[in-house]
């Protein structure tokens, strides 16, 4: 009796020994659809998405590998994410800030692309229609050339807006993205606009490229009333160059110009080559040289 309890023991010992060696050199494999990442910043919103990759493998993808008119996790493994930095549109929808789950429904004529809050589930195990933050439906396009592996890309990017595509075998299927880039400037711009000249000289540089004279002419009113110099001189020269209506008008842009190349003679010596733009829109304005 006293050998079988022995034997036990040592059974025991070398079982749990063994257990922990197996736990202490686990052995890791890659994944058939292997794990990857896209990102990109549209103005100041960054979008994300996180997803796996399956391959097509001589397989028949739609309709049967992948089922149509069933929800989807839209790779493989876990189910796919999308992190918008900032509130969004898509297809012209609004969209909080924040990270979902990206399932889709496809279909031969009509794709449902969703967005969920459930973000951390495998596959679709567990999902939730109810969980839906939003649903928009969106036409497929076929192309020639087969993708083996399921991709993510951008396309089609502007300062406010872009457009996600998604690419397998013969398919692409894509869906648009907006973001107001200008609101978002103009906020940051009234949290920092009374400290220092240069905030709100940027932010008038920035108004008069997109188009806003207006609010351009109240950002640089503010950066010259906070320190006069040459570069915000100029531009506010510019400026109201830009929203003269009459000579009179005119006259005043001269005018500011003037104090511009003013203040540019007492530029270090390094820095005087900037004025030259000053004087040559002071000929252009008045056909004389500036003195």
């Amino acid at each position: 009796m006293k050998k079988i309890l022995v034997l036990l023991g040592l059974l025991t010992f070398t079982w749990a020994f063994v257990t922990v060696e197996l736990d202490a050199q686990e052995i890791k494999f890659p994944k058939l659809s292997q794990k990857a990442s896209i990102s990109q910043e549209i103005g100041l919103t960054e979008i994300s998405l996180t997803y796996h990759r399956p391959g097509v493998k001589e397989r028949v993808i739609w309709g049967e590998l992948v089922s149509y008119d069933k929800i989807w996790r839209t790779g493989a493994n876990n189910a796919t994410t999308i992190r918008f930095g900032n509130d969004v549109k898509v297809e012209g929808q609004p969209l909080k800030a924040g990270t979902y789950g990206l399932f889709t429904i496809p279909g031969k004529e009509v794709w449902t692309i969703v967005f969920s809050k459930q973000s951390d589930i495998w596959g679709t195990y567990g999902y939730k229609e109810e969980q839906d933050v939003l649903r928009v439906k969106v036409k497929p396009e076929t192309h020639p050339q087969s993708v083996e592996w399921m991709m993510f890309a951008f396309s089609d990017l502007t300062e406010n807006s872009a457009k996600i595509n998604l690419k397998w075998e013969k398919l692409s299927i894509g869906f648009s993205v907006k973001v107001d880039t200008k609101k978002m400037v103009l906020g940051s711009i009234q949290k920092t606009m009374d400290r220092y000249w240069v905030p709100p000289y940027s932010s008038a540089n920035y108004m008069l490229a997109n188009n806003i004279p207006e609010k351009a002419k109240e950002l640089i009113d503010r950066s010259v009333t906070l320190k006069p110099i040459y570069w915000n001189m100029l531009l506010k020269a510019k400026i109201y160059h830009k929203l003269a209506k009459t000579n009179k008008a005119k006259r005043q842009a001269t005018k500011i110009l003037e104090k511009a190349i003013f203040l540019g003679k007492k530029l270090p010596k390094r820095q005087q080559g900037y004025v030259e733009e000053a004087k040559k829109l002071y000929t252009e304005w008045t056909g004389k040289k500036a003195k």
